[in-house]
């Protein structure tokens, strides 16, 4: 859920390189280090605790202007609290027991100090277009030998009430109160001027 993605948004805190040019640069999340987790209180006892697998998404970021924008893809399909049961009466819940796809749509950053705190944009989902600020909590940038890219990550978070979302449950799962969302994401710099020694 508009979850997302924000993190990546990180990038903007890092210097540019000496004589590099001040322009957007794109960055793609990568999957395997990118998820949406989430948090739901439990008939006043616990938290149930689960996580959306796969999210994608690409973030173009202006650092001289402090700006940015982007799209990141949650695939409300992938839900997953390690519960059969209850993932299919999430999906159920979700509209998505086939593949199904809510959009993040980034449209402005919040910046103090060169550094994100907030990404803001929408939740674009069926036909909700849910206003959404993720806040960030942490996150940080570097050069990765491997990749030969800067790569960016940290963490999110927002809280939603279900019915925001149309989010409706049978009671006997005893699960009410807001969400917490917390969205964990790294990115890739795509642009080759990246690359050491560029």
């Amino acid at each position: 859920m508009r979850l997302g993605l924000a993190a990546v948004l990180a990038l903007a805190s890092l210097p540019m390189a000496p004589g590099a040019r001040a322009a957007p640069v794109d960055y793609q999340l990568t999957p395997t280090h990118s998820f949406v987790h989430f948090e739901w209180p439990h008939a006043g006892l616990s938290t149930l605790r689960g996580r959306f697998d796969k999210v994608s998404g690409r973030v173009t970021l202006d650092r001289a202007a402090g700006q940015g924008k982007g799209s990141i893809e949650l695939r409300l399909d992938s839900v997953n609290t390690g519960r059969v049961a209850l993932d299919a009466a999430l999906r159920q819940g979700l509209g998505a027991e086939a593949p199904a796809v809510a959009r993040f749509e980034i449209e402005s950053l919040r910046v103090k100090d060169e550094r994100p705190t907030a990404a803001l944009g929408r939740l674009v989902w069926r036909q909700l277009a849910l206003p959404l600020e993720l806040r960030a909590d942490h996150f940080n940038c570097y050069f990765n030998p491997l990749l030969r890219r800067e790569v960016c990550g940290g963490e999110f978070q927002a809280s939603v009430e279900p019915s925001a979302l149309g989010l409706v449950l049978d009671p006997a799962w005893g699960l009410g109160g807001p969400i917490v969302l917390r969205v964990q994401v790294e990115a890739i710099r795509q642009d080759p001027a990246s690359e050491e020694g560029s």
